[in-house]
């Protein structure tokens, strides 16, 4: 954030007579860090944050991931192509502001209207501002997911997957419930909730059955860490 947007809107704030001299004089001193506080606020997720999503415990799966990670995607760019639309709307709006206060006259009234357009213009100069640094923060989501997905991608590939599975949900739908239902069997053991005891044991139960049904349980109890084996046990495979 320039200062020729900072410093209007501490000056229209010390002019409103609403905040004490001293916190307005606080604002000026520190101009420098609040800007940086303005614009490297970080907005949605980091990288970390990113990676924890697509965790191995929720989605046990590259295909998982990769459904999971395209959702996140979307959603940043969605939300990028609506801020775009209200950025364009904001700026259209200070244009007929200007051209409001152009048509103004000399007289005391006009003059007290023109003061008040002044004011919608400088917090709108202001919301625009604070688009712009959302928008940065929203192409940094959509790029960083590209990153992660295009690793995914290409691991897919790697071991054969091709386009039409990578892109249907529901052709990796079995072997992510799979490993994912094995994962949450371990909750069993801690559980004093009936309900959600018979509910693991019947997710897990249909789970393992569908593996068998479409010939790839033995394949995926190979891929089965620690505690997916010792659930599997408890169902005898």
């Amino acid at each position: 954030m320039s200062d020729n947007l900072l410093i209007p809107i501490i000056d229209e704030i010390k002019s409103i007579a609403v905040m004490d001299p001293k916190d307005c004089q606080f604002l000026v001193e520190h101009k420098d860090h609040l800007k940086q506080v303005m614009v490297k606020t970080h907005m949605w997720r980091t990288n970390t944050q990113k990676m924890s999503i697509i965790n191995d415990v929720h989605f046990p799966t590259l295909h998982a991931k990769f459904h999971q990670a395209i959702l996140e995607q979307k959603v940043q760019l969605d939300q990028s192509f609506y801020l775009a639309k209200d950025f364009e709307e904001k700026r259209l709006e200070i244009e007929e502001l200007e051209l409001d206060i152009s048509e103004l006259s000399d007289s005391k009234r006009d003059d007290i209207k023109r003061r008040k357009l002044s004011l919608q213009i400088q917090f709108k100069s202001y919301e625009l501002e604070q688009m712009r640094t959302a928008m940065n923060y929203r192409m940094e989501e959509v790029k960083g997911w590209q990153v992660l997905l295009d690793d995914l991608l290409q691991r897919m590939r790697d071991i054969g997957m091709d386009e039409e599975t990578i892109w249907s949900k529901d052709a990796g739908e079995i072997e992510s419930m799979f490993f994912l239902t094995l994962s949450n069997f371990q909750g069993v053991r801690n559980s004093t909730d009936s309900a959600e005891v018979s509910n693991l044991l019947a997710l897990t139960h249909q789970a393992i059955k569908q593996a068998k049904q479409i010939g790839k349980f033995d394949e995926w109890k190979t891929r089965c860490n620690a505690a997916q084996l010792d659930s599997l046990k408890y169902f005898g495979c």
